[in-house]
Order: structure tokens, then sequence, then C-alpha cells
């Protein structure tokens, strides 16, 4: 088992970053480990497995294990791996800290390890980039 993180403090306000990460329908847009996410949800529906298409072919489902304003979790399966993504959303001020975890099980991303090191800081980037820039109003 391998854990990664990172944090950021991002000038909005909390609602705005759940809404964003809750936002099943645009996860693939912002996150670089999917390609395509195959729902007609707009927001993520908890415990509801997503058949999703990654960079690594074969059958890989995302799985929304927990959502609550301020710690959003998901479980993504691939190729018999599994990461476990958390998202932990406190208010600092007028700004959110976000603090991204991610870890790892099973062969797949044993063997692509240090690839894997910089996704939690490039995932939260473009977390970043959409909140800023984005719209996002499903609250």
């Amino acid at each position: 088992m391998r854990t990664m993180s990172a944090e950021r403090t991002i000038p909005v306000a909390p609602s705005r970053i759940t809404g964003i990460l809750l936002d099943i329908s645009t996860l693939a847009d912002w996150n670089p480990a999917l390609v395509r996410v195959d729902t007609r949800d707009r927001v993520a529906i908890v415990g509801k497995r997503y058949p999703v298409s990654t960079r690594i072919p074969g059958d890989a489902g995302l799985t929304y294990t927990q959502a609550t304003s301020d710690h959003v979790q998901w479980r993504l399966t691939v190729a018999g791996s599994v990461e476990v993504g958390d998202w932990l959303i406190t208010t600092e001020g007028t700004d959110t800290r976000v603090t991204h975890e991610i870890t790892h099980t099973g062969a797949l991303f044993a063997v692509m390890q240090h690839a894997m090191r910089p996704i939690a800081g490039w995932r939260l980037e473009r977390l970043v980039e959409r909140a800023i820039g984005g719209s996002v109003d499903i609250f």
C-alpha cells in the first residue's frame, strides 16, 4: 500500500470545492486519471458504481463512498488494483484548504508507483483552475 498527498489553499468557498468534486458528469474534464465517466447523473450518488475509462485498458469503476461538506471519498478500481481518494475540505478564513490523499493497493499501482507520485498535486492544480475559472452550480 502506498499513500500520497498534497494540499492547496483555494480562494473560493468550501461549497464550490464540494460541488466540483461531486459533479460526476465533469470529473473526467479535470481529473487526469480519467478519460470518461459513463453516466447521466450530474451529482454523484454515494454507493453507485460508475463505469469509467482510464488511461489503463480494461474494466474500471468509480464509486463514491462518502460525500459530506468537509470530506469526499471515492474508490477507483482498475486492472485488479484500487485507489482510494480522499478530499478533506476546511475553511481557512475566506479561503478553502483542500487536502487530497491517495492510497493505492494492487500490483498495477505497485509497478507504477513512481509515475503516480505527482498525481495528487496534479489533481489539486486542476481543481484550483476549475474552481477559480469554471462554473459549477449543482448546489
